[in-house]
């Protein structure tokens, strides 16, 4: 963990009120107490989120420099450009493998036992929770071979020539304002023509290891019943790693995938996207709870314990994988 970004990020969000001063104040102690960023001071910061039920919050520090411009002004198809679509087909394809063998060597996933759910169905929205820098890997190795796009924030597209790869094979940046909106609608209606997978982190924010899945956002449930496509849960989850995955510190992560769920077209149209992004979460929390054998519970605000929220926490897996 690099010390300097780790406190110049606590100090932004102090700065514009995204964390309380008593946070910044107490993980900045923590880091001094340490001599460094550590896992146990992160483990302590999220605590503290968790307690005030602050889900939203940046995890993470990120570079925004040489951001994805999505104001209406970036161009997300190339119809008129065939140089694209071979770069596309190009890079989408060596994602495809990126995704296998990156999700086995960095998260030990070599095999996904839910992927049976995706069978015989189309286009999708697809949900996880957001747990790391690379946990597009593992969004990519629950596919298989379908096709996919990832929706991410603007500044993981950089005019750069790994984010013009990027930008190429899967990811498309989320648009800040209408004109930047109604492209942005556009890409996902040929998308979804194209019978690929969509892939939201609907908690918003990366919490780098956090194992409890957060309230979801409502945005990728719109798009779900606006393209009238499935939406398909899934959640990131990890077990103790063993061997040489722990003598290296690498995380033992398995994929776990939900039942489809539909739009209720029975509701009012203002109501449907609430009402899909309360069973996608409540198929997740099912998911992390039969995973760990624990019921998802946050900590308070008076709770004490570290225990309960660390980055590698130690808790006892019930059911077998």
């Amino acid at each position: 963990m690099n010390t300097k970004a780790y406190l110049r990020f606590f100090g932004e969000l102090a700065e514009k009120d995204e964390i309380p001063r008593d946070v910044y104040d107490t993980v900045v102690a923590e880091i001094a107490k340490d001599g460094k960023m550590t896992e146990r001071v992160y483990s302590l910061y999220l605590q503290e989120l968790e307690k005030r039920r602050m889900f939203d919050t940046d995890g993470a520090p990120f570079d925004t420099k040489n951001s994805a411009k999505t104001d209406g002004t970036y161009v997300y198809k190339h119809v008129k450009n065939p140089f694209w679509y071979i770069l596309h087909a190009f890079w989408s394809t060596v994602f495809k493998l990126i995704g296998y063998v990156g999700a086995g060597v960095v998260f030990g996933v070599w095999r996904v036992k839910d992927r049976k759910k995706l069978k015989k169905i189309g286009a999708c929205i697809t949900t996880s929770n957001h747990v790391g820098y690379l946990d597009a890997v593992l969004t990519r190795r629950a596919m298989g071979g379908k096709k996919q796009y990832i929706v991410v924030a603007p500044h993981n597209c950089k005019y750069t020539v790994g984010g013009a790869i990027l930008r190429s094979a899967t990811e498309l940046p989320l648009p800040v304002n209408l004109k930047g909106t109604r492209s942005f609608n556009d890409m996902l209606d040929y998308v979804a023509a194209r019978k690929a997978a969509i892939h939201f982190y609907p908690e918003k924010s990366m919490w780098i290891g956090y194992r409890k899945p957060r309230p979801y956002k409502e945005g990728a449930f719109y798009y779900a019943d606006k393209l009238d496509i499935p939406v398909v849960p899934m959640f990131y989850c990890f077990k103790q790693p063993k061997g040489l995955r722990k003598l290296l510190h690498l995380p033992k992560a398995v994929i776990k995938i939900g039942e489809p769920i539909y739009a209720d077209k029975s509701l009012p149209p203002r109501d449907r996207k609430a009402d899909l992004a309360k069973r996608a979460f409540d198929s997740a929390a099912a998911m992390y709870e039969r995973f760990y054998g624990i019921p998802l519970e946050y900590a308070d605000a008076d709770d004490a314990s570290e225990n309960d929220l660390t980055a590698n926490p130690e808790n006892t897996i019930k059911d077998e994988r």
